[in-house]
This record gives structure tokens, C-alpha cells and sequence, in this order.
């Protein structure tokens, strides 16, 4: 038995210094996986600068060679690096407007150092297939967005027709005796309508609104507006303001009274009577607005639904528009109706 202890010292050692090689090689695997990570962090994922830029690390990690060819939206690019010849682990990724073929080539080493590169560059086309999908991930998104401002836009433009076309039905047919009335009612829409035009030219050259914590006065914006509608209205409270972009307030006024508006000229048997009551909250002003003559509502459930519309010419937009500038600000809308009482709108804004 003793005879066998040096043999068994050896083996003993052999594997320790097999096992320490395996977990240095392992450990420096790890390291070489986190500077690639950190190169396409660095890249902000970008998948073109990360191929181009990624061969030192990929060097440092053992590999001979990189070849690649990518058909990026159209555009066809590639680039190689060191020894392109040999065994390779090639990869081929197919997504939509994507098409990128990568060779990874390996040197010719023992089993052990294979399976460590092959470790390595499943790490590498990982990355690479990430990058994908962010890319095709932020264009998506950045096309349902810009369909979504063009569904808003679509709806400002209506409310804006609606407006021009109640201006020159006044125009049209000016009441005799009321023309100093008249004026003095263009004085009041027509800067208001060239508000809006502005804000539709900002929203489609990506210009900046107007500063968030800027303060209007909701009284006065609350009576523009019943005017613009035609909407005889009372305003109960004390003036107070709200600090919200301005366009974003305009088009919660807009589309609430402008509900309000198209719901009178369904029926011409009662002219509207608006009431509005302000109420300061802590640090939100509580706006109530109601129809005194206005009939029940009857789908309440519908009212924030977007595309939905009882009106065949409506996009079904405006309340859900309206809903989400005002919790976007930090306030809420909401609205209430009970069986045979007229609809009631609740619109909190931080003050």
C-alpha cells in the first residue's frame, strides 16, 4: 500500500491542478462575458457598432477569426477580423427587415479549450440576438406611438373643423342687432383656434410644449372654451389655476365640453345649460361639469372607451385623449351618471 502513495499524490495533484485550471478558465469566461456586455451597454445596443467593435474582446477570448455579413433594413454591411479560415461555429439570424450570418473561428486547440469557446460564443451570439430584438422592439414602439399622435392629431384637426365651422355659421347668418356681439365673440375664438393650430404645427415639427409647472387660469380657459361651444354656461367658485402644459388643458376642455356641445345638437328641444363648479381639494382643484337639461347617458361604460363613438362621423377618442392629459398632469377624470339624471363629468388637476 505504501507503495501506491506517491501514485496517489500525483493523481491527487493532477486533478487539483486540472480542477484549478477548470475554474481559472471558468472565472476568466465570466470576466471576458462581462467586458462584451459591457461594450454593448456602452453601445447602447446598437447591433452594427457591437460587431464592429467587438473583436478585441472576442481576440482576448480565444477566438482566431470573425466574419460577418448583415442586411440591415435594406442595407447590406459586413466586416472580418483576424484568421477567417477553419473550424468556425457560424450562427444565422432571420427577423423581419434583419438578416445577419456571424462565423465565429476557432483555434486548433484540445477539447477543453472548445468547449470554453464554444461557452463564449453562445454568451456572444446571445448578445447579438438581443440586440435584435431591442432594435426591432424600439422601432415597433416608435411606430405604435407615432400612430397614436396621428389618432390625436386626427381628432384635434376634427375639433378644430368644428370650431371654423361654428365661426362661419355665425358669420353666415349674423344675428341683426348683435354684431358688436358677434365681434366681440370672434376677438375671443379666433386667438383660440390659432392656439390650437399651433400646438397641432409643434406636435407634428416635434417642438417642446409648454413648461409643466407653468400656472393658467382655469376660469377663464373654462369660459373661452363654453363660448367657443356655444355653451350658455355658469361657473361657481373662486378663480383659481392649475399647473399643467397648457395645450393639454385646452384639449380636456375641449373634448369635455365639446361632448357636451354635440349632445345639445341632437335635440333642439332645450337649449344646454352648463353648470360648472370649482372647489379646491388640497393641493388639486376639483372641477365638476354637468348639463342641467342634458339627457341620461346611456352607455357610461363606453365613455372612455377608445374608437368607440355613438356619433358616426367620431373617432371615439376625445374623452380617452381628454382621460390621459389629465393623469398624465397627476389628476384624474372620471364621470358619473345615474339613471335619468344628466351626465356629470368630474375633472381633477393638480392646483
Amino acid at each position: 500500500m505504501e507503495q501506491l502513495y506517491p501514485y496517489l499524490i500525483i493523481i491527487g495533484s493532477s486533478i487539483l491542478i486540472a480542477a484549478g485550471w477548470l475554474l481559472y478558465s471558468y472565472r476568466t469566461q465570466i470576466l471576458l462575458s462581462q467586458k462584451l456586455i459591457r461594450l454593448n451597454e456602452e453601445l447602447n445596443y446598437d447591433l452594427p457598432d457591437f460587431l464592429r467593435q467587438c473583436w478585441p474582446s472576442l481576440k482576448e477570448s480565444g477566438f482566431a477569426g470573425l466574419s460577418w455579413s448583415l442586411n440591415w433594413f435594406g442595407t447590406y454591411v459586413s466586416g472580418s477580423n483576424g484568421k477567417t479560415d477553419g473550424r468556425m461555429l457560424e450562427k444565422r439570424f432571420d427577423v423581419q427587415e434583419i438578416t445577419l450570418t456571424v462565423c465565429l473561428y476557432l483555434h486548433q486547440r484540445s477539447w477543453e479549450y472548445r468547449f470554453i469557446s464554444s461557452a463564449l460564443a453562445d454568451n456572444f451570439f446571445l448578445l447579438v440576438r438581443m440586440n435584435l430584438w431591442v432594435k426591432l422592439g424600439a422601432v415597433r414602439s416608435t411606430f405604435e406611438q407615432t400612430a397614436k399622435m396621428t389618432v390625436f392629431l386626427q381628432h384635434d384637426v376634427k375639433n378644430m373643423a368644428q370650431l371654423m365651422k361654428l365661426t362661419a355659421e355665425q358669420l353666415n347668418n349674423p344675428v341683426p342687432g348683435q354684431e358688436d356681439k358677434l365681434i366681440d365673440s370672434m376677438r375671443e375664438v379666433i386667438p383660440a383656434v390659432r392656439d390650437r393650430a399651433e400646438h397641432m404645427l409643434n406636435t407634428l415639427t416635434n417642438k417642446s410644449a409648454d413648461n409643466l409647472e407653468s400656472s393658467h387660469d382655469l376660469n377663464a380657459l373654462l369660459e373661452q372654451t363654453a363660448n367657443m361651444y356655444e355653451l350658455p354656461s355658469t361657473i361657481n367658485g373662486e378663480t383659481t389655476t392649475v399647473k399643467l402644459p397648457k395645450n393639454n388643458l385646452q384639449s380636456i376642455l375641449d373634448n369635455i365640453l365639446g361632448n357636451f356641445s354635440r349632445q345639445a345638437n341632437k335635440s333642439s328641444a332645450q337649449k344646454p345649460d352648463v353648470h360648472i363648479d370649482l372647489e379646491r381639494e388640497d393641493d388639486f382643484v376639483k372641477v365638476t361639469i354637468t348639463d342641467k337639461n342634458g339627457a341620461p347617458c346611456l352607455w357610461p361604460e363606453r365613455l372612455f372607451e377608445p374608437f368607440w363613438s355613438e356619433f358616426g362621423t367620431g373617432r371615439g377618442i376625445g374623452l380617452y385623449q381628454a382621460r390621459q392629459h389629465a393623469y398624465a398632469a397627476g389628476g384624474s377624470l372620471t364621470a358619473e351618471s345615474m339613471a335619468n339624471t344628466p351626465l356629470i363629468f368630474v375633472l381633477k388637476l393638480p392646483a
